[in-house]
């Protein structure tokens, strides 16, 4: 591996920095969208759901897709793709225009996670794959800390028609640097996709047990990364401005977890054997994570804007403390290099359904009993996150997929 790694989890944190920086202006521009167009909040709920189950949809696609384009293409293909579709947003003039706009965009944004898959598991030594995946992963809180605030600036200023078309000519400038610096592969080998080793995952307890985690941490996710704007915005009464100013402080908590979780992760796997560490990593930080959404319900309920604010940023800290243990263990699992995107697309496309599903969920629930509650339907997901880390997954299945794994990451 040459230092030139580097530079491509660099780009590769730009990468989902932006895609996850052209989500969150939607969530700032809920108010301005309701007041220009009269959506219900159910009806915002629909939309955000349209973007969702497309996104989910294309993560199963999408994985085969960047295994098919490489690295290099890949990326080029579904940022110039969500890009256009971020600058088109404010042109829809309907519901079902919105509808449209939001799932096409989304089908574009659904493979960064198996791209960024893709680099960990080919640019990345094994000592160092949790810190460059969640370093580059670092822009899913970075881009909507940065994200929140700055659409609110632009919406205040110019309009929320303006943060769509801002936001969606960023992700177009970084092409040409992509395109210029980035390879599919440090020494150019190419290997083939291992079928019966992808089926072999897939099938086995431990694939069944990561299935879990995925599907439990995509409502967990969902629920901090796109709401805590409107949560702040219709539980504490105040400010468009000031609603995204205490949702990009959960957003820098957030991407501290990320930058925390690599080494705290790699640290692990050398001190233990690599599921005890996987578990550690998962669990220890999730527990902690529960304790801090049980205290804001009773911060909420006081009316204690600041302090819930913190209590939910510290809850986002801590849960991508985990990432880079169970995220990192669908890598560590799958056959071989070139099987890695379709491997991490069939969970991330799961881990994204419930995430869709959860836009749908977290309305109903915040509509009938409050935002509040509505966040605190995320200890559910986190307690059977951890059932499915310690007790589904299971060392016999998992030892065999890593040995298989090492056999094939082995030099000829």
């Amino acid at each position: 591996m040459t230092s030139r790694r580097y530079l491509v989890f660099a780009l590769m944190f730009a990468g989902i920095f932006i895609n996850y920086m052209d989500r969150v202006n939607f969530s700032v521009s809920i108010p301005a969208i309701r007041h220009t167009f009269g959506f219900t909040l159910q009806q915002i709920g629909a939309i955000g759901f349209a973007w969702a189950i497309v996104y989910a949809i294309f993560n199963f696609p999408g994985g085969w897709l960047v295994d098919r384009l490489g690295l290099r293409w890949g990326l080029v293909v579904t940022l110039g793709w969500w890009s256009v579709f971020t600058i088109l947003t404010p042109f829809a003039g309907s519901l079902a225009a919105w509808y449209l706009v939001r799932g096409l965009m989304g089908a574009g944004e659904a493979p960064i996670w198996p791209l960024n898959a893709k680099c960990a598991n080919t640019w990345a030594r094994p000592s160092e794959r949790s810190t460059l995946y969640t370093w580059a992963g670092s822009g899913q809180f970075l881009g909507p800390a940065v994200g929140t605030l700055l659409a609110g600036l632009i919406l205040v200023r110019f309009g929320w028609q303006w943060t769509f078309i801002v936001f969606g000519a960023a992700g177009l400038l970084l092409l040409p640097l992509w395109i210029g610096i980035v390879r599919d592969h440090p020494d150019h080998a190419h290997q083939r996709a291992d079928w019966p080793g992808i089926k072999a995952v897939i099938f086995s307890r431990t694939g069944l047990g990561m299935l879990f985690v995925y599907l439990t941490f995509g409502y967990i996710l969902f629920t901090f990364l796109y709401w805590v704007p409107s949560y702040m915005y219709y539980t504490f009464h105040m400010s468009i401005l000031k609603s995204s100013a205490w949702a990009s402080l959960g957003g820098l908590l957030g991407f501290l977890g990320f930058i925390i979780s690599g080494p705290f992760n790699d640290w692990l796997v050398r001190r233990f054997d690599r599921l005890t560490a996987r578990r550690i990593g998962s669990c220890l930080p999730m527990i902690f994570a529960v304790a801090c959404v049980v205290a804001s319900l009773f911060s909420a309920r006081a009316a204690l804007a600041g302090e819930t604010a913190v209590l939910l940023g510290l809850a986002q800290l801590l849960m991508n403390v985990t990432v880079g243990a169970w995220a990192v263990n669908v890598l560590d699992i799958s056959p071989n290099q070139a099987s890695t995107g379709f491997v991490y697309g069939i969970y991330n496309g799961a881990l994204n359904v419930m995430g869709a599903l959860n836009s749908l969920i977290l309305t109903w629930l915040a509509t009938r009993y409050g935002f509040p509650m509505a966040f605190g339907s995320a200890v559910v997901f986190m307690l059977v996150f951890l059932a499915s880390m310690l007790l589904v997954v299971d060392r016999r299945s998992y030892t065999r997929l890593i040995d298989h794994a090492g056999l094939a990451r082995a030099p000829r």
